[in-house]
C-alpha cells in the first residue's frame, strides 16, 4: 500500500509528521488530510482573531500530492468600526 507524509501548519508552527501513513490511494490520503485539517481547527480555535491553518501531504517519492488551507477572520462590532473609522480618515471613538 501507498505511503503518505503529511506536513501541518496550525497557525503558529509547521511539523512534519516523523513517519509515513498507509493509504490505498492519493485521494484517500488528501480526504484524511482534509479531516486532520478540521481537527486543527477545532483543537485551536478560538485563540485570536485571525490565522491560517494548512495541511500538506507528499507520497513515497516526496512529490507534493495535496494541499489545503482554512483561513479565519473574526471582527468584533468594534474592530469593525474602528476599521470603517480608519477609513474614513474619523477618530476612534
Amino acid at each position: 500500500m501507498p505511503k503518505y507524509r503529511y506536513t501541518t501548519h496550525d497557525g503558529e508552527k509547521t511539523s512534519r509528521a516523523d513517519e509515513s501513513l498507509e493509504f490505498p490511494d492519493d485521494k484517500s490520503a488528501a480526504d484524511e488530510a482534509q479531516r486532520g485539517l478540521a481537527d486543527i481547527a477545532k483543537e485551536k480555535l478560538p485563540d485570536g482573531s485571525q490565522t491560517e491553518f494548512r495541511i500538506t501531504v507528499e507520497d513515497e517519492n516526496e512529490d507534493v500530492i495535496y494541499q489545503a488551507s482554512l483561513k479565519f477572520k473574526g471582527e468584533t462590532a468594534e474592530d469593525k468600526r474602528r476599521a470603517r473609522n480608519k477609513k474614513d480618515g474619523g477618530s476612534n471613538t
